[in-house]
């Protein structure tokens, strides 16, 4: 069989540990960290100490006492085909399969897909059952020739993330004879594919429907079952969770949980900056006696470290206290203070740089009302670092996001499940990029939500915050009215500059940073692209930067009316299905997933212009 691949982002986003996968001949579940096999020392580690901190900070126990930071997943080697190749484990997963014949009532047989009267049925067996080539394939030989088999379409799964086969054989004998082990067949009539027109039936004649597998607590509790780790179960490990059935397509079967933080440029001392970026490698050597050698010996060392004397590098890293950032503060609060620094040049533009900006002379910009008052500064970032981290995941309903966390404190989600039993280090991807960071002026907010209609509309939303956390039964995440306005220009603007920069809108970013009342006054919009080569720096998005003022004019001009008006306007106050969705649609604010940061959520173009209703206090007049 071929090689596999999939490039880092969809490893940790789409096909992280524990995600299920179809492949050209079988079913799988991605392997957990344990059987991320780099063959021997061929990794490379991921920079970046602030979110090391945070990790363990929030994580805790589920991290091994020796955990040693974050790593690149394995890279495919072209040159390494056989068994020693670095690489991703998979594991058969279901275990439970359909074979491709097809009989009408137990009789003759026909051809696999085909009817016989209104009647489908095919053959169930387990994976102990079939014939396995030195290939891979699998095959079922029964009283006929060989046929192939196809993995069942049905899992059952916890919101925890446990996951396993369905007991088919338990359920359908329900209150019957557990002990029959006549053969099962799964039956379809019909092609409408409706639950209630697919049944389990074993030749003893138990049969079960599968709209009765769809019924609350049906399937019992869940048992613990983790197919991607090793033990698969661990004894001591208990769930309250009811178990759910689901399809192993569906959308809701893998919620990676991730966090990712922009690098910072932690001075203009190029030393400091340097021993930074090469934290875990030095951390590795430091304790050597010929430590100066070491460093001057390895290839990555040595060509960073050359424009620095011994003497240098070893009093800059008596000064380092090694403290890095507070772990309990968010990342958006290093990233918004490095940006709104108003100094003209931010970072170093030299190779290697995480991070290099310019904030360009606002009297240079010509912006014209109301933008000369709403925008404090505009930067144009020519280089950026971004860096994210896979640390669990879910099922069946997503996890908060990191950007629903109140500014001055991060919480990230725990209850997921586990990517290995012992978690000695995260995968973790760096990607490069450039953007656009707007400084918004906190005294032009703070006019804004000081005024009666504004405070009202805040603890409108606020209410509905409330009520969408009771649906997942979570704590409310309040971010407040200014979050809400200024996500809801972030897409906009998004959205005009995939007009203009020769980046589709599906590669952009965003990060918006707004601070609670009584929090200090940061508020700014970063619009920006990353990818994991050099592409994400072509300047085509940074140039876009003299031009903000003319491109937030027609933004905004383009809400005041949407495509689906009125019905859209009507939907400012929320509903009880989506109260955290306001008048916007994907005619005007919603955006791809990938480019938003609270998953087109917290969005009301009303907070911002007046819309064919002409109600509320809009930000902009």
């Amino acid at each position: 069989m071929a090689d596999i691949t999939q490039n880092f982002s969809q490893l940790l986003l789409t096909y992280g540990p524990g995600a299920m996968m179809d492949l050209p001949d079988n079913a799988v579940v991605v392997a957990g960290l344990q059987d991320w096999d780099y063959k021997g020392s061929n990794w490379k580690p991921v920079e970046e100490e602030r979110l090391v901190a945070l990790l363990k900070q929030q994580l805790g126990a589920k991290l091994s006492p020796t955990f040693a930071g974050l790593r690149h997943p394995p890279m495919f080697d072209e040159d390494r085909r056989d068994s020693n190749a670095p690489g991703v484990a998979v594991r058969l997963f279901p275990c439970w399969f359909l074979v491709n014949e097809a009989s009408s009532n137990g009789t003759a047989a026909v051809p696999a897909g085909a009817l016989a009267g209104n009647e489908k049925r095919r053959r169930m067996v387990e994976y102990s059952e079939l014939d396995v080539t030195s290939g891979g394939k699998l095959s079922y030989t029964g009283s006929a020739s060989k046929a192939g088999v196809n993995p069942i379409r049905f899992v059952g799964a916890c919101t925890k993330g446990h996951l396993q086969d369905i007991p088919w054989r338990y359920l359908t004998h329900r209150g019957k004879d557990q002990s029959c082990r006549k053969p099962l067949y799964w039956v379809e009539r019909g092609v409408s594919s409706d639950p209630s027109d697919i049944s389990v039936q074993c030749t003893c004649g138990a049969s079960i429907s599968m709209a009765d597998l769809y019924k609350p607590q049906f399937l019992g509790k869940c048992d613990c079952h983790s197919p991607w780790l090793t033990p698969r179960r661990d004894g001591s490990e208990t769930c309250n969770d009811e178990l759910r059935l689901l399809p192993r397509s569906a959308t809701n079967t893998y919620f990676p949980q991730t966090v990712t933080v922009i690098s910072l440029t932690k001075s203009n001392d190029a030393l400091r900056q340097t021993i930074a970026e090469n934290k875990t490698t030095i951390d590795g050597i430091r304790a050597l006696e010929n430590f100066i050698v070491v460093l001057r010996a390895i290839p990555q060392l040595k060509d960073a470290f050359k424009a620095f004397s011994d003497d240098e590098i070893m009093q800059a890293l008596a000064n380092d206290d090694g403290s890095g950032a507070n772990p309990n503060e968010h990342p958006h609060i290093a990233e918004f203070d490095m940006m709104a620094t108003g100094a003209a040049q931010i970072g170093s533009n030299s190779a290697g740089s995480f991070f290099y900006a310019e904030t360009l002379r606002k009297a240079s910009l010509a912006l014209q009302p109301p933008w000369d008052a709403f925008l404090t500064n505009v930067v144009r970032v020519h280089r950026l670092r971004e860096v994210t981290c896979l640390y669990g995941f879910t099922r069946l309903e997503p996890p908060p996001t990191p950007a629903e966390s109140e500014l001055d404190e991060i919480q990230l989600a725990v209850n997921g499940a586990d990517l290995a039993r012992n978690v000695e280090w995260l995968p973790a991807i760096e990607q490069l990029g450039e953007g656009i960071f707007l400084h918004v002026a906190p005294a032009f907010l703070k006019q804004w939500l000081d005024a009666k209609e504004s405070v009202d509309k805040a603890a409108n939303l606020r209410d509905r915050e409330r009520r969408d956390a009771a649906r997942f039964n979570r704590p409310p995440k309040h971010r407040g009215i200014a979050y809400w306005a200024l996500h809801s220009l972030s897409h906009a603007f998004m959205a005009e500059l995939a007009l203009e920069c020769g980046y589709p809108l599906s590669s952009l970013k965003e990060r918006i940073y707004a601070s609670g009342p009584a929090q200090a006054d940061r508020f700014g919009i970063l619009i920006y692209t990353s990818t994991a080569g050099g592409q994400g720096t072509l300047g085509g998005l940074s140039s876009m930067a003299d031009r903000v003022g003319e491109l937030l004019t027609r933004a905004t001009k383009r809400l005041a009316l949407c495509s689906n008006d009125p019905i859209c306007a009507e939907h400012s106050e929320g509903s009880e299905e989506y109260p955290l969705q306001g008048a916007a649609c994907h005619a005007c604010l919603l955006v791809p997933e990938t480019s938003c940061e609270a998953r087109n959520t917290r969005l009301d173009r009303g907070l911002l212009t007046q819309t064919v209703l002409d109600g509320g206090f809009p930000l902009l007049g």
